[in-house]
């Protein structure tokens, strides 16, 4: 039967798997969002921009035809009773111009004076003579134009006509110009639109005069109570809108502005989805990158909230047991005490070690889930299509990378992460750390630090003590909210012989203790300090990986952690590490390699062998896009194949673990067909030595790796191939 805190546990596993997967989701959605509303937004303002250009070029169009017209008037009042001067003027006006094909004097009775047309369309149109009428009866009025005539040979015109007053002052007729609306149009024709555009030329109340692409049928339409007409030119004199299109239903995007002389208007319009085609495609793929990747981690928290249910489970049976133990031993002696409290440590010891191996098994998976997304972000970043998304793919890198710190301190809680131990003199680097540690408790805690002045070095990782410091500064922090003293030691110590199994062997340390004036622990709180995702803030105030850290380290590194404290007292924590020999000291540093070159020659043909096919694809893209040829082997068996029909791969990448035969077993076959053949391992294992066995795996790279750390390693592997095979000379 399952435990309340295993049911607790396990369920909030899930949650959190839920919240995190919802959230991926959520935050691409708003982004595709975002960028959508950008897209539809930059249209707009560039159909705007392109909408009053056209404005002020047909604006000018029909300027230079009202200047003729009132060229005209002025003539016609100069020598009204001489036609034919009045013709030849007219004909002259014409000549080269596109705008107008014809122009008409008319009397007040609506008789001809003079035409430029042709004498078998002479004839005056019904929408010439309401010119007339309008003009006879409106003294004061300037320039006005008809609605769209349909000539005898297929061609709209539209008529704009001026009132021509004698020496009297009386009205003496008009003056008309056929407006060629085909020039418009032409003119339309010129500017790129996009393959859905089309430009219109129409009168403020929406008659319809032009239209490019040409449809016949809506010349002479009109479209007042649509929106460009309806909500924008009968209150403003342009706008934009997004409206359906009254010809075939689409979704168009529509600048419209009016002409400052006339009472006309300009307007372009686009089809959304044309717009948004190049949107959609990209939704479609971050759309399906982000499912794949929520999917994946939907699967991985899912196994892992199985595999902690398991673990809860056998910690609730044991401390069941232990609680049962101590009953029966209760009133033993003291001898009897010890025991107990031997086999009481050793038993938290098997359960850190269950743990661990979990801990390594998932980690495994983690890591190579992380080397395919961080892969394939690399991948993406490259191209020149991603520049737009540069912001959202660094979101991701630095979530995945953030992930892999988290792998990393739960190997280094678990003692699955190789630690690189050198000498270390931990007075000195506490004084390097001391502002960094005074910014990280804050102005209300006073620090202060006694180091034993000519301490021997410690044998330990420095990246990792530096993280057990801080840790311990922070926890002493969040036990002093009021404010309060912290004292950080470091001084040397002697060990005797061990009095547990898991107690530290014999022999010199250095003890590193922190010690805060803070709120203390109750007794069962100490002795669950140290366990995995054990914590007492508040959720989402602490993790629970803290001391589990700090004690990892120590064990992993050859010492041990404690803690000392009382509620209301404070607490001290104290980390136990080896010290260094003068050995140590001088092989510091001794397998830092720096290859000749870092970057890809682009010429070598590698072999590159993983069983999991999402790896194996990721890392050869990589490095085809470095430049090298690849050949990909999902096993020992097309691997070995591969090296037997092509002669020119020059160097073997592979997985260390892998089912059947493993990456060293490989090497071992493939080293008698090509005995000169560079190898490469990689791993998403933290310690995969002790997996395939005691088998130096020399340039061995861990997953995740940045394509820089892989590439790095390959030249160097090559280059020292290439130095093997030159002959050596030797004077004789």
């Amino acid at each position: 039967m399952k435990s309340p805190r295993s049911l607790t546990l396990a369920r909030t596993l899930q949650v959190v798997t839920f919240a995190a997967v919802l959230a991926m989701m959520s935050f691409t959605v708003r982004e595709l969002s975002q960028s959508r509303e950008n897209t539809l937004a930059q249209t707009s303002r560039h159909v705007a921009e392109l909408d009053m250009v056209l404005a002020e070029q047909t604006g000018r169009s029909f300027d230079t035809v009202d200047f003729i017209l009132r060229g005209l008037v002025d003539q016609y009042l100069v020598a009204p009773d001489k036609p034919e001067m009045l013709l030849r003027a007219a004909e002259r006006r014409l000549e080269g111009m596109r705008q107008a094909h014809a122009i008409e004097m008319v009397d007040p009775m609506g008789q001809i004076i003079i035409s430029t047309r042709p004498t078998s369309e002479s004839r005056l149109p019904a929408a010439a003579l309401s010119l007339l009428a309008r003009l006879a009866a409106e003294p004061q009025q300037g320039a006005v134009l008809s609605e769209p005539i349909h000539e005898a040979g297929g061609r709209w015109a539209l008529l704009m006509a001026r009132r021509m007053d004698g020496r009297d002052g009386r009205f003496a007729g008009i003056v008309i110009a056929w407006v060629t609306l085909d020039y418009f149009e032409s003119f339309y024709r010129a500017i790129d639109v996009a393959d859905s555009g089309s430009i219109l030329l129409h009168r403020r109340d929406g008659t319809v005069l032009a239209r490019f692409p040409h449809d016949d049928a809506v010349i002479g339409v009109s479209y007042a109570d649509l929106p460009p007409f309806r909500d924008i030119l009968s209150k403003a004199d342009s706008g934009t809108v997004e409206m359906e299109s009254p010809l075939d239903g689409s979704r168009r995007i529509l600048a419209i502005r009016a002409l400052h002389s006339f009472p006309l208007a300009v307007n372009i319009s686009v089809d959304e989805a044309e717009v948004l085609a190049s949107w959609r495609r990209q939704a479609w793929t971050f759309g399906a990158i982000m499912l794949l990747g929520g999917l994946v981690t939907a699967v991985l928290m899912r196994k892992l909230a199985r595999q902690t249910d398991e673990v809860e489970r056998l910690l609730a049976s044991s401390l069941t047991a232990q609680a049962q133990t101590e009953a029966v031993n209760r009133d033993l002696t003291v001898q009897m005490d010890e025991r107990q409290r031997a086999e009481s440590a050793l038993r938290f010891s098997q359960r850190l070690e269950a743990v661990g191996q979990l801990t390594g098994g998932v980690a495994h998976d983690f890591n190579n889930l992380l080397t395919v997304l961080l892969g394939n972000i690399d991948l993406m970043q490259a191209h020149p299509a991603a520049t737009i998304f540069t912001g959202r793919l660094t979101t991701m890198r630095s979530a995945a990378e953030r992930g892999a710190r988290l792998v990393s301190q739960l190997l280094a809680f678990a003692r699955r992460q190789p630690l690189k131990a050198r000498a270390v003199d931990l007075c000195e680097l506490i004084r390097s750390m001391r502002p960094l540690l005074e910014s990280a408790v804050g102005s209300q805690i006073t620090m202060e630090t006694a180091l034993e002045p000519g301490a021997p070095p410690a044998l330990v990782d420095q990246t990792q003590i530096e993280l057990v410091i801080l840790n311990l500064a922070i926890n002493a922090r969040d036990a002093m909210p009021l404010g309060g003293a912290l004292r950080v030691e470091v001084c040397s110590v002697t060990l005797g012989r061990p009095a547990a199994p898991d107690a530290p062997a014999q022999g010199h340390y250095l003890a590193l203790r922190v010690t805060d004036t803070g709120t203390g622990m109750p007794p069962d709180v100490v002795r669950r300090a140290f366990e995995p995702y054990f914590t007492t803030k508040a959720p989402g105030a602490g993790s629970g990986l803290g001391l589990s850290q700090v004690y990892g380290v120590a064990h992993q590194s050859g010492g041990t952690a404690r803690i000392d404290s009382k509620l209301g007292e404070g607490t001290m924590v104290e980390v136990l590490l080896p010290q260094a020999t003068g050995e140590d000291a001088d092989n510091e540093g001794l397998h830092d390699v720096t290859p000749a070159s870092m970057a890809a020659q682009g010429e070598a043909n590698l072999l590159v062998v993983d069983d999991d096919t999402d790896v194996r694809v990721t890392t050869g893209l990589l490095l085809r896009r470095m430049g090298y040829r690849v050949t990909e082997a999902n096993g020992a068996d097309e691997a070995l194949m591969a090296l037997e029909l092509d002669p020119t791969i020059e160097l073997l990448l592979t997985d260390v673990v892998m089912p059947g035969v493993t990456g060293p077993e490989l090497a071992r076959k493939a080293v008698v067909i090509r005995p000169d053949l560079p190898i490469v391992y990689f791993s998403g294992y933290a310690d995969p030595e002790a997996i395939v066995g005691a088998i130096p795996l020399a340039r061995l790279l861990r997953k995740p790796f940045r394509p820089t750390q892989l590439v790095s390693l390959i030249e160097t592997a090559l280059a020292e191939s290439r130095v093997a095979a030159i002959p050596t000379t030797v004077k004789r």
